[in-house]
C-alpha cells in the first residue's frame, strides 16, 4: 500500500513495524492503465529463501482516479493453469497486436467493479534461458497451493486496510490451477474458521480426479513413471514448449513441424488448438473449422490470435508439480490433498465447456460436504459433436466467452459477496 499509494482506511491502521517485516519481501513492479478507469498493479513475492522462491501478485481494479482503487465488497482470486501466467489468461489482449488491449476476463470483471487479485506461480517467473533447474527440484502442489494460500492472504489483509471489508475471498483455480485450489480449501477445512481465507471455490474445466477410466489412465497414470524417471535422471524443470510452436508457425508456417511429423508448423498450431490432444474422447482446446479431417481455422477467435496467446505461455514448469497432480488423478496412490473434501461446506461453482475436461470433471463435486454447488457447463452444439464444440480454451480467449462465460460467473460472484446494505438504494429491486 505505501509502495502503490493507496490511502488506508480511515478505521484502519497498519500494524506497528508492518513495513520493517515486509521490506524487501513483497516488491512493486509496475502499475498500467489496461482500459479506461482501469488499473493492473504488479508485485513479486519472496516465498521462500532461495532467489527463485518468488510469485507474481497481481490486481485489476476500477480506479476513481489514478493509485486511488474504489471500494468494493466483491473481489476474486485467480489461479491459471499449466503453461500460463496470470496476464496470460486472464489479460490476453495486452499481449496481442491482434486482440482488443482491454479484452480479459479480469478486465470485464473491474468494469462491474470486482477486484479482481491473482497470482503468477514461481515457475512462472523463471527465465526462458535458464539452463539449471536443481531450484525447482521439489516445486510440487504442497509449495504451488502454499503459494496460493500466502498470495490470497495479502489480498485479503490489504483489501481490509484499504476500507473494503475482512471478507473471505473467492478462489478461482482453472485448468492444473483447479486441482491447486482444491488443495488449498482441502487444507483450509482444517484450520479454525476464523484462520480460512477462502469463502468461494470457482473450478474451472478441470477436476484432480475423476471416475472416467480413459481419462484417469491416459491423462493421469501414464504419465507417473514418465515423471519420476525425470526426476531420478535430475531432470527437474519440463519444457512447456507453446511458446516454442507459436514461434514456429508464426515465422515458418510452411515449414516441417518438429514436434507433429508430416504437419506443417502452422497445421501443428491449429492441431495443438482445436485437435483432440488429450486422446479422451473429443477433449480439445479450442473449437475448430475442420476440413479432410484437419482443423483449418478456428471458430471463435482468429488464428492470429491464438499464434499470439501460444508465443506468450511460460517456458518451463516443474516436473514435480506434473507428477503430482497425475499421481492424484490416477488415484493409486494415497495423497493428502483429498483427504478433507467432504468438509468443505463453501459455495461451489463449476465452469466448462462442452468440449472441454468438464464431462470428466463432475465426479469431484459429489464428493465435497458443500450444499451450494452450482454447475455451467458452455455447450453449443448436440452431444454428439463435442469435437466442435466450446474448448477448454476458449472459455478464456474467444470472442463469445465474455457473454456465455464471464458474465455468468460475474453474476455469481456477486450473489456469493457481502454486499454493504447501507450504500443500497433500499427501493431498488
Amino acid at each position: 500500500m505505501v509502495q502503490t499509494g493507496w490511502t488506508v482506511a480511515e478505521d484502519q491502521e497498519l500494524p506497528d513495524g508492518a513495513l520493517d517485516k515486509c521490506a524487501g519481501a513483497v516488491v512493486f513492479i509496475d502499475r498500467e492503465e489496461v482500459a479506461p478507469g482501469i488499473a493492473h498493479y504488479l508485485w513479486t513475492v519472496q516465498v521462500g529463501p532461495a532467489p527463485e522462491d518468488r510469485i507474481g501478485l497481481h490486481r485489476v481494479v476500477k480506479e476513481g482516479r489514478p493509485n486511488q482503487p474504489i471500494r468494493t465488497r466483491k473481489a476474486v482470486f485467480m489461479q491459471h493453469g499449466d503453461a500460463k501466467d496470470f496476464v496470460g489468461m486472464f489479460l490476453p489482449g495486452t499481449l496481442s497486436a491482434s486482440t482488443p488491449d482491454d479484452f480479459g476476463a479480469a478486465v470485464y470483471w473491474a468494469r462491474a467493479d470486482v477486484d479482481v487479485w491473482g497470482i503468477d506461480q514461481a515457475w512462472n517467473l523463471v527465465p526462458a534461458e535458464t539452463m539449471e533447474f536443481g531450484f525447482m527440484e521439489h516445486w510440487g502442489i504442497d509449495k504451488q497451493y502454499r503459494d496460493l494460500g500466502a498470495a490470497v492472504a495479502i489480498a485479503r489483509m490489504t483489501r481490509l486496510f484499504s476500507g473494503n471489508g475482512y471478507d473471505k475471498m473467492i478462489l478461482s483455480g482453472y485448468s492444473s490451477g483447479s486441482g491447486t485450489g482444491y488443495a488449498l480449501i482441502n487444507a483450509e477445512t482444517q484450520l479454525p474458521p476464523g484462520l480460512r481465507q477462502v469463502g468461494g471455490w470457482i473450478s474451472v474445466d478441470y477436476a484432480p480426479f475423476s471416475d472416467d477410466p480413459d481419462w484417469t489412465e491416459i491423462q493421469n497414470c501414464s504419465y507417473v513413471q514418465y515423471y519420476r524417471d525425470m526426476i531420478d535422471a535430475g531432470e527437474f524443470g519440463y519444457f512447456v514448449g507453446f511458446d516454442f510452436m507459436g514461434v514456429l508457425a508464426r515465422d515458418d508456417p510452411d515449414g516441417e513441424s518438429p514436434v507433429f511429423p508430416g504437419f506443417t508448423n502452422l497445421q501443428a498450431a491449429l492441431y495443438l488448438g482445436a485437435g483432440p490432444i488429450f486422446g479422451v474422447g473429443d477433449i480439445h482446446y479450442l473449437a475448430g473449422v475442420w476440413e479432410d479431417g484437419l482443423p483449418v481455422d478456428l471458430v471463435h477467435l482468429t488464428v492470429e490470435q491464438w499464434l499470439d496467446f501460444m508465443i506468450a505461455g511460460a517456458p518451463w514448469e516443474p516436473v514435480k508439480f506434473m507428477l503430482d497432480y497425475c499421481v492424484w488423478g490416477c488415484m493409486e496412490e494415497d495423497v493428502p490433498w483429498d483427504d478433507h473434501f467432504g468438509e468443505i461446506e463453501i459455495p461451489v461453482l463449476n465452469v466448462g465447456g462442452a468440449g472441454g475436461i468438464t464431462p470428466v470433471s463432475q465426479y469431484c463435486l459429489g464428493l465435497l460436504g458443500s450444499d451450494d454447488v452450482t454447475d455451467l457447463t458452455i455447450q453449443l452444439l448436440p452431444d454428439d459433436q463435442a469435437l466442435y464444440d466450446f474448448g477448454h480454451i476458449d472459455l478464456w480467449v474467444a470472442d463469445v466467452a465474455p457473454a456465455l462465460v464471464w458474465e455468468p460467473i460475474l453474476q455469481w460472484i456477486e450473489d456469493h459477496s457481502h454486499t454493504d446494505h447501507r450504500n443500497r438504494n433500499p427501493h431498488s429491486h
